[in-house]
């Protein structure tokens, strides 16, 4: 009878150590490996090479997939998506990402910044150039508020005049660096 309780518990501690109550591995999901890929991916979305940052969560789920990592993966994936510099990602990639996070199950640490983010993701799928979607707050529906589309064309125009701006900025900064960078005749 001992020897049942101790092999039961045994089988206990390894289903538990290795995530199988949960269905995940803890291999990868709380390692270094995962700290190390997200610091990687963040530092690569805050250079701004996204798809660098989304190649590098995507790798890391399919080496270990069913772990917290690679479902975190998903999140982080989701987030970089949404930035609105990054030409590879979109809305729809973005809300179709925290769909798949929030589908995961178990413990969810952004389960609640997933589902807004799925919401506004979903929200700027719906939107076109004419109309702004706003939520009612009663039934969660959405109207469209033409009186938001000239807002939005406003802020269009001044996101397009900051990103000339900008341009022309990073222009002068690339003609600055070459002058500095070039050999000068004694």
């Amino acid at each position: 009878m001992l020897s049942k309780i101790v092999r039961r518990t045994t089988v206990a501690a390894l289903l538990v150590s290795t995530g199988c109550v949960t269905g995940r591995s803890l291999i990868g999901s709380n390692g270094q490996d995962w700290d190390n890929t997200l610091a990687q991916a963040e530092t690569a979305a805050a250079d701004h090479r996204y798809a660098d940052a989304d190649r590098l969560l995507a790798d890391f789920a399919a080496r270990y997939p069913g772990t917290q990592g690679a479902v975190e993966s998903a999140y982080w994936r989701g987030v970089i998506a949404m930035e609105p510099a990054n030409r590879d990602g979109s809305p729809q990639i973005a809300a179709a990402l925290f769909e798949t996070y929030s589908r995961a199950g178990g413990k969810l640490p952004h389960q609640l910044e997933a589902g807004i983010l799925h919401d506004i993701a979903v929200r700027l799928q719906a939107t076109g150039p004419s109309a702004v979607v706003v939520a009612t707050p009663t039934t969660g529906s959405s109207t469209a508020t033409p009186s938001g589309a000239a807002d939005l064309k406003a802020k269009d125009t001044e996101i397009q005049r900051l990103k000339d701006e900008l341009a022309k900025a990073n222009d002068e900064l690339e003609r600055i660096k070459r002058r500095l960078t070039a050999p000068t005749k004694p």
